[in-house]
């Protein structure tokens, strides 16, 4: 809902500052939403989600460090095999690899909510 030109004015636009309620749903149809005073900007692109659950809670770190020591790196290993031992640091690997993602998803969750005005 714009507003024209008011009578007496050379063409421009004035700007109405107004308290609004909406006591039901809020359905905004426009390619761009700036919330807070913020330039409006159009929307993000969707985020592709492959892993099926989702939590609010952001749970602290339950993994320490694997220590390396030469007690450590002598046969047997303190495993069935020599694969067994390699097969560790790789899926400690892949867990930091899955973390790395997740740490990026959350600052593009963020990044995207601030350029909307809902974060700051």
């Amino acid at each position: 809902m714009g507003m024209g030109p008011m009578p007496g004015t050379s063409g421009s636009s004035m700007r109405r500052v107004v308290d609004i309620t909406i006591d039901g749903a809020l359905d905004h149809d426009g390619s761009t939403a700036g919330l807070y005073g913020v330039t409006p900007v159009a929307r993000p692109a969707a985020y592709t989600q492959t892993y099926v659950t989702a939590t609010r809670t952001h749970a602290a770190a339950t993994a320490d460090a694997v220590a390396e020591t030469a007690a450590t790196n002598v046969a047997p290993w303190g495993y069935g095999s020599q694969a067994q031992a390699d097969a560790v640091p790789i899926e400690i690997n892949d867990l930091r690899d899955d973390l790395l993602n997740l740490k990026q998803l959350v600052n593009q969750v963020i990044d995207d909510l601030q350029a909307l005005g809902a974060l700051q």
